[in-house]
């Protein structure tokens, strides 16, 4: 879970239009909120993925769902409140179900820092705050099959791959051979590597962390200094990792 970049409402959902499904919805029940121009805003605010669990929507069976961050049961008046809709994918929906986020809040990434409360351990969410905690409760998200089991896939992969780096660097910076090719093979390694750990990619927060937090990358970061081949590219590059990445403890 990573912490969300507000947008602003799409033209299309003027007040007036709001006043109107607002009341079609609660003399209905019609799901006024699935219109594209909806969606498509929300899914650009996410980078097209679950603001909750970060996998990539309408994917491999994950569609994306309009959520309601506080229940439209409870609080009809805000079906359509911009600032009340978030995307997510069907299983983090369904298990947070009806939860009343206002007389139980959890963790809303469009307005809260998942930093703040949330930390990994395990490849498992760990609660900074009770906050926190309940958000893992809530969503479910430490059920192993379901999420736990790809973040341990996806952060091992980066890790190794982060070791292979570290070996192919260290070798170039004992050459006395420093060729363009072996040069540019390294740059563009790290480079795709750390562009998994930025904010448009799936499951970021999982690669951000365990890259950041292993010691391999000061030593990489360092050789790569030394040899001149950090550059500014790479400084943006850690900076977005560092936007998206959670503690990790042992």
């Amino acid at each position: 879970m990573i912490r969300l970049q507000d947008v602003p409402p799409p033209e299309e959902l003027t007040d007036e239009l709001v006043v109107q499904l607002t009341h079609e919805f609660k003399s209905t029940g019609k799901p006024v909120w699935k219109k594209p121009f909806i969606t498509d805003k929300l899914l650009e605010m996410t980078h097209q993925k679950c603001a909750f669990s970060e996998c990539l929507l309408n994917q491999e069976g994950k569609y994306a769902e309009v959520e309601h961050f506080h229940p439209k049961s409870l609080y009809p008046d805000e079906v359509l409140d911009w600032k009340n809709l978030i995307p997510i994918n069907g299983a983090c929906n369904k298990s947070k179900g009806s939860h009343d986020t206002k007389n139980a809040p959890i963790i809303n990434p469009r307005y809260d820092n998942p930093q703040e409360h949330l930390y990994f351990q395990g490849y498992r969410f760990k609660a900074k705050s009770e906050q926190g905690q309940l958000t893992i409760d809530v969503f479910n998200l430490n059920d192993r099959k379901q999420w736990v089991d790809k973040r341990y896939t996806i952060g091992i992969e980066a890790v190794e791959r982060l070791e292979e780096i570290r070996d192919r660097l260290k070798d170039y910076d004992s050459s006395l051979s420093k060729t363009i090719p072996k040069r540019n093979n390294i740059v563009r390694r790290l480079r795709n590597l750390f562009y998994a750990g930025t904010p448009s990619a799936e499951y970021s927060s999982v690669v951000a962390s365990y890259l950041l937090h292993d010691d391999d990358f000061i030593v990489i970061k360092n050789l790569m200094q030394k040899n001149e081949l950090w550059d500014d590219e790479f400084e943006s590059l850690e900076m977005q990792m560092r936007f998206c990445a959670l503690d990790v403890k042992e």
